[in-house]
């Protein structure tokens, strides 16, 4: 997946209006922001919609946005907003049994920790698709599936050396290409177990 700062001239060129690229800014950014919004506003069309005025947003205040770094805080901002709005609206109180308190929804850190975990899940799922077929194999029956050894030597018809192997170079490859130091520690954590 491209990186944001590999664009070139990305802030200039939507500063001169050019719309290809949108595409990789959406790309990016999509489905982060949705499953955000839709952890705000537990509606999946809903969420979808807000995404997507929330990149038209981005788009219509583009002149604002002078570093590259705060086109990440506008959008989750501008989607932020909206849910927030939609939440106080006529249309969703019909789904609440009683008004909701603007001040706790802004205060609430889980909001901070649902865009945390929505990002990590995604760079680790980019991890993930950068490791050869087999170490990615080994990695998700170990880790994300909980398998032995010896159940995943029976799975994928290997011998134990090849998926302590396997597991130990995708491990490796997993803590050079992950740079939040939180997904280092889980990996590390889940290395640890038995």
């Amino acid at each position: 997946m491209t990186k944001m700062k590999e664009i070139p001239n990305m802030l200039k060129r939507m500063h001169e209006g050019d719309t290809t690229v949108l595409a990789p800014i959406f790309k990016y950014y999509n489905q982060r922001l949705l499953y955000f919004a839709k952890s705000l506003v537990r509606d999946d069309g809903v969420a979808e919609e807000i995404v997507a005025d929330s990149f038209v947003k981005l788009w219509q205040g583009r002149m604002r946005i002078q570093q590259q770094d705060s086109i990440k805080a506008f959008l989750y901002i501008a989607t932020k907003n909206a849910c927030l709005n939609y939440n106080k609206s006529a249309h969703a109180k019909q789904y609440f049994d009683h008004e909701l308190d603007e001040a706790l929804l802004m205060a609430d850190p889980e909001v901070y920790t649902k865009i945390l975990r929505a990002e990590w899940l995604q760079q680790l799922h980019e991890a993930l698709q950068k490791l050869p077929a087999k170490q990615r194999e080994v990695f998700k029956l170990s880790f994300l599936e909980g398998l032995t050894t010896c159940e995943i030597c029976a799975e994928l018809k290997m011998s134990p050396n090849a998926v302590f192997a396997n597991r130990s170079r995708a491990l490796e490859a997993l803590r050079k290409v992950l740079k939040e130091p939180i997904l280092l520690w889980l990996i590390y954590l889940l290395a640890k177990l038995p």
